[in-house]
């Protein structure tokens, strides 16, 4: 381990977690909804608004400033960033809150995200009350992609699947068993999108028409609007909290691939994970058996199960069997956003996703099915589209 890695290692930890409601249509800016997530998160740590001085997001020209947020909170911070990026920001900015608070800028530092990101601008395309969609999928590169008709991730994420399962036999079925456990995890979880709807099945998985093969309705991430808040500072400080810190023991920000360019790389299945992997674990000192339940960015099915073999959780070609058996749901060898992710829960780009497994590793479900029983080290892995990947390993 490298000298800044071991000395980086434990040094903070997350002291406060906070949500806004999650709904389709909030009839409110993203700056109230920032307001509300903060404060939640603020009571969560039993902070007050001036013992911040540290603000970063993430946002896709979605969003309100930090320093807006910073005002309305009633802070005055030392240091304020907004930053362009969805998956995998939220470890990056875990990362960049970590970098300031070592070198004396700031004390401590809340990271946010917050969108209407149902009824307002929407991943997949325009405004949400366009009849189509006006949004091109703007990246360097676009005009190898745009006139075959892929504009969106899906339709990205579509070839690199099925090369895939081309070469793993990887099944259908299989992200059929990932879409049914999220669904699952969200019938616990009250604040779920999904909450109280009727169960998935395999039968009804499979009548759903593709629509983008191999994904089908359920494969995709659900789009809500909401805001989620993390709260960090140093360990040392964090232990005269009334709230139990989580340590973060090692953590990857938007490591990437050889290039930014997913279809000019010799193998396009080379996505960031493979990079933030060997650095996380070997900052945290653990390995995948350590893990005892994972936050998964889980754009879309496959994406999910394949951070698992990018990750070394499984062999190649070992997700479809891993997920088919259960052992990503509670109770298995990996559970996997135990509140039922992007898929089911809420989007937010995943750091609802971290918010969740922080909660599971302060035991707070302990006595119902939902908690991962005795769970000690938990990760994130974030998906940076899939050019590069955040990645985070919190211990309590």
């Amino acid at each position: 381990m490298t000298e800044t890695m071991s000395r980086i290692s434990g040094r903070c930890a997350i002291v406060g977690i906070g949500e806004s409601e999650r709904s389709l249509n909030s009839g409110k800016t993203p700056l109230k909804m920032a307001l509300q997530a903060a404060r939640a998160a603020l009571a969560d740590a039993g902070l007050k608004p001036s013992d911040i001085d540290g603000f970063l997001s993430y946002h896709d020209n979605d969003s309100c400033g930090s320093h807006w947020l910073a005002t309305y909170l009633g802070a005055r911070p030392t240091y304020y960033n907004d930053v362009s990026g969805g998956g995998g920001s939220t470890e990056a900015l875990v990362a960049d809150a970590i970098s300031l608070i070592d070198a004396g800028i700031i004390k401590t530092c809340l990271v946010f995200r917050s969108m209407n990101g149902r009824s307002g601008n929407r991943m997949g395309g325009g405004k949400a009350r366009d009849n189509v969609s006006s949004r091109v999928y703007s990246t360097a590169g676009a005009s190898y992609l745009v006139p075959y008709g892929i504009n969106t991730p899906a339709e990205r994420y579509s070839l690199l699947a099925t090369r895939h399962m081309h070469e793993t036999g990887l099944k259908v079925e299989h992200l059929g068993a990932l879409a049914i456990t999220a669904r699952e995890n969200a019938q616990r979880n009250p604040n779920a999108r999904f909450f109280g709807q009727p169960p998935l099945t395999m039968e009804r998985y499979l009548e759903a028409s593709y629509l983008c093969y191999p994904f089908r309705k359920y494969d995709y991430c659900i789009e809500t609007d909401e805001a989620n808040v993390l709260i960090i500072t140093s360990s040392e400080r964090a232990r005269h909290f009334h709230r139990k810190p989580i340590y973060i023991m090692g953590v990857a920000g938007r490591n990437s691939t050889t290039h930014a360019h997913v279809y000019s790389l010799d193998n396009n299945l080379d996505v960031g994970g493979f990079y933030a992997g060997p650095q996380v674990f070997e900052m945290a000192g653990v390995k995948p058996n350590d893990i005892n339940v994972a936050a998964v960015y889980d754009c879309f099915t496959w994406v999910a199960l394949y951070q698992l073999e990018v990750y070394g959780f499984v062999e190649r070609g070992g997700a479809g069997q891993f997920v088919a058996s259960g052992e990503m749901k509670i109770g298995g060898k990996l559970p996997v956003n135990t509140a039922g992710g992007m898929l089911a829960e809420g989007y937010t780009h995943g750091m609802n996703n971290v918010i969740e497994l922080v909660r599971q590793l302060r035991h707070s479900y302990e006595g119902t099915g939902r908690q991962v029983v005795g769970c000690r080290v938990g990760m994130s892995m974030g998906w940076g589209g899939p050019m590069s990947a955040g990645a985070m390993i919190l211990q309590n």
